[in-house]
């Protein structure tokens, strides 16, 4: 009996199980949200609020503990872009969404993603023009001026052909 035994084993040993946490906890981070089966997200959230909670300290401390888990990317976005959101937070910083069964083999799949989402000024901005967008519009206004300069050319070589004309 597993009496007093915390966590899932997932099928692997202890050495793989840590870099399945590691890899997996590096891509909510840096997305958001992960897709997993339902066993693999219960078993990572405790691990990912512990990270969290370490992050929101924001002491040398703490960082260097978080670095000896995550590559340096990983750990600046995460107390720079996650742990200011959740300062009032004391726990409960993800969530699991169950969706339907994998096709496959019928686990249990789930999102995990946290519970706040902080807001992009550089979405915002693609949202209203994107770059290539704008470089286009130029390109269209720049040939659009060219048309109404070349119309207003000819139609002066035109007016000009007529008086020409007139005065022959």
């Amino acid at each position: 009996m597993r009496h007093l035994r915390k966590g899932k084993k997932l099928g692997r040993v202890a050495k793989q199980r840590k870099a399945l946490y590691k890899t997996m906890t590096v891509s909510l981070i840096e997305h958001g949200r992960i897709r997993t089966t339902l066993t693999k997200a219960k078993a990572l959230k405790p691990f990912i609020e512990k990270a969290v909670t370490r992050a929101k300290e924001d002491n040398i401390h703490s960082v260097r503990i978080l670095r000896k888990l995550f590559p340096e990317k990983t750990t600046k976005l995460l107390t720079k872009k996650w742990a200011p959101l959740f300062k009032e937070r004391t726990g409960g910083y993800t969530r699991i969404i169950k969706l339907v069964n994998r096709q496959s083999d019928a686990s249990p799949m789930a999102y995990l993603e946290f519970v706040e989402r902080p807001v992009d000024e550089e979405k915002k901005k693609k949202t209203k023009v994107k770059g290539d967008k704008k470089k286009t519009l130029k390109k269209e206004e720049e040939t659009s001026s060219e048309i109404k300069e070349g119309v207003k050319t000819s139609s002066a070589k035109a007016t000009a052909v007529e008086e020409e004309k007139e005065v022959a």
